[in-house]
């Protein structure tokens, strides 16, 4: 995938996370345990490890990712 601010070619990689599922939402929570509102559910790992495929640019320190 090319990086769509510096089209340099990004590293495909995973984001992941020791609880069971990763989420996106529009605020920051001190304590999270559920998704609120119109929070994204970015993976769900109630039988695996919560990962989300992603692409790293080491330029521009971005990642993309796809839900």
């Amino acid at each position: 995938m090319q990086c769509p601010y510096c089209n340099e070619k990004m590293k495909k990689g995973y984001i992941q996370s020791p609880r069971h599922k990763i989420f996106w939402g529009e605020e920051k929570r001190k304590i999270f345990i559920t998704p609120a509102g119109d929070d994204i559910a970015l993976s769900d790992g109630i039988f695996s490890v919560p990962a989300v495929e992603s692409y790293c640019c080491l330029k521009c320190k971005k990642i993309i990712i796809e839900y």
